[in-house]
């Protein structure tokens, strides 16, 4: 597939693409994003991508499971911090410590949100979901090597971040 080819590609399925996800999201800037990434994940794929089914088929799929993928990610999220913090009052009396905590959190999540789009799918993948490279790479049809790149730099942008703050 050459630039051309992938053009038209884009320029025909990228609305079908978005409908999908959107409708499942439903935020615009999300799923634009999300969007954005699958047509790059198959742009940085095109030599050695091999469909058993035709490329809407592919694409529509594609698009409901990065949605879900999203969903997931972002609720498992929510649900482990809230969890965290629960148990954790619970044995102690945490006032100072819960307002640490939140601090804390609000600036990770802070510099997790100005990560890249796709650093920071790999870092929550990874961080919080608790995913290995390898299962990280099948979802996002990318390389092994392409996730630890972005670890590498989504924590050493993490790390220098905090220090400073």
């Amino acid at each position: 597939m050459d630039g051309a080819d992938f053009e038209q590609l884009y320029k025909r399925y990228w609305k079908k693409v978005f409908s999908i996800i959107y409708h499942y999201i439903t935020d615009k800037e999300i799923s634009a994003e999300i969007t954005q990434d699958l047509f790059a994940s198959i742009w940085e794929r095109r030599k050695v991508l091999t469909l058993q089914t035709g490329i809407e088929q592919y694409l529509l799929r594609a698009a409901k499971l990065q949605a879900f993928d999203y969903l997931r990610t972002s609720t498992r999220q929510s649900q482990l911090m809230e969890c965290a913090l629960t148990d954790y009052c619970d044995s102690h009396n945490c006032t100072e410590e819960k307002v640490a905590y939140n601090e804390l959190h609000g600036k990770l999540s802070d510099l997790i949100d100005q990560l890249p789009c796709r650093c920071r799918e790999v870092y929550r993948l990874s961080q919080q979901e608790g995913f290995n490279n390898k299962t990280i790479a099948s979802a996002l049809l990318i390389s092994e090597k392409t996730v630890e790149y972005h670890l590498y730099k989504a924590m050493t942008f993490i790390r220098t971040n905090l220090k400073t703050s």
